[in-house]
């Protein structure tokens, strides 16, 4: 799965890496928990380039007011993506990016869960593939969900999923491919290399979403006994 993102990236950067009409106007973030506010990256519909807007994490269709169900869904499964009724009407129309510096998962151990975060060996942005609603039930911002496959062997160790990252080479078919080219879709929806990103242990800090700072990303001594194999 994927539930807590960080994005520090410069503004400018951004707006270069994703070709974006405008420059926007972020702070870094070390520590995105669900139901917070999240960048993704989507296309100008009155221009050929891009837009980043600003989504609360937590996908509620809009044929569900929040009320119905509770907090909206944060991951959905790439494998059923395409069927499952609260995500297949924004799989086909409605597809962004959502641009991180990395992003943590939870190992589960008998003394609580270890946080782990995964980034570039550069540290530089990335993007996985998200979806986006507009607003229901009178809220004022969309919603969104960011999607899972299964873990690569770099990732397998910490937890059987993880987000997809997709290259800047499928940006913009993620984004402008029309309704009858969703097959084309599909190689998109698997695991990353597993030499992209590099992982390590950090502040058990991490799992109280309050904590963004940036010592959230700093690596710190792994205490398990346990010897953590990455390459099974």
């Amino acid at each position: 799965m994927c539930g807590r993102i960080n994005l520090t990236s410069a503004p400018h950067v951004l707006a270069e890496k994703f070709y974006l009409d405008l420059i926007p106007e972020l702070e870094p973030r070390y520590n995105i928990a669900p139901s917070r506010s999240v960048a993704a990256v989507v296309p100008n519909p009155r221009s050929p380039g891009r837009l980043l807007q600003m989504f609360r994490w937590g996908l509620v269709p809009t044929w569900r007011q929040p009320a119905d169900g509770g907090p909206g869904s944060i991951n959905a499964r790439c494998e059923t993506v395409r069927d499952k009724p609260t995500f297949r009407e924004a799989y086909v129309h409605r597809r962004c990016l959502i641009p991180v510096n990395g992003f943590y998962e939870w190992q589960k151990r008998p003394g609580g869960a270890q946080p782990w975060l995964m980034r570039r060996p550069d540290h530089d942005v990335f993007a996985l593939a998200g979806l986006w609603e507009p607003p229901t039930g009178g809220a004022t911002d969309g919603t969104c969900t960011i999607l899972t496959t299964r873990a690569n062997r770099t990732m397998r160790p910490i937890h059987h999923r993880m987000p997809v990252i997709l290259p800047a080479g499928d940006w913009r078919l993620w984004l402008e491919l029309p309704p009858e080219r969703l097959d084309d879709l599909t190689r998109m929806l698997h695991p990353a290399p597993t030499d992209l990103l590099l992982i390590h242990p950090v502040d058990r800090r991490v799992n109280e979403p309050s904590w963004d700072e940036p010592e959230c990303l700093t690596e710190v001594a792994d205490q398990s006994d346990d010897q953590l194999n990455l390459f099974d």
